[in-house]
Formats: C-alpha cells, structure tokens, sequence
C-alpha cells in the first residue's frame, strides 16, 4: 500500500457522497482513477476499505496542489476524522 496523504477535512453533500480534503497530489508518480481501492486508517485505528467513487473539483480560495476525491455512499463523514490516513490499495 502507498500512503497518500491524511485527511483535513471531509465535506458531506446530503444524498450524495463524502468528498475527502486534501486528495491525491498532482504529483503522484501514478494515475490513479475512479473505482481505484483505497484503505483509510483512523487515528484510533479503525480500518476503511473502499473505493474512489469520483474526483471532485472545490474552491478553496487558492490554487490546488491535489484532486480532491469522493467516496462511495455509506460511509458517514463521523468515520473519517481529520488526520486519517489514506492509503491506495491498488491501482485500476
């Protein structure tokens, strides 16, 4: 596994999805795509597996340096606390 960044922040759109702050550098060496699966470790060591749903475009008031990404439904924004880490899984 590859470890990605940790989580700022997570923005709930009620009905849709959880989209994950920062998200994946621009950097990256990879490309990584939608329905790439990806692992997020919880500071208190809860383990998440699950997959990038879509990447999402935010105005963050300054230029991105990562594509924020969205998750499947079902995963509540409670469960991801600022300073989770995410892992890719694999690559698809």
């Amino acid at each position: 596994m590859d470890f990605l960044f940790s989580i700022e922040d997570v923005f709930e759109i009620k009905g849709h999805r959880n989209i994950i702050v920062p998200g994946i550098s621009y950097s990256y060496p990879n490309p990584v795509g939608v329905g790439a699966k990806i692992t997020i470790e919880t500071p208190n060591g809860q383990i998440i597996e699950t997959t990038i749903a879509g990447f999402e475009m935010i105005n963050r008031g300054k230029k991105m340096e990562h594509a924020p990404f969205s998750i499947p439904k079902g995963i509540e924004k409670s469960q991801l606390p600022a300073g989770s880490k995410v892992y890719l899984a694999t690559l698809k």
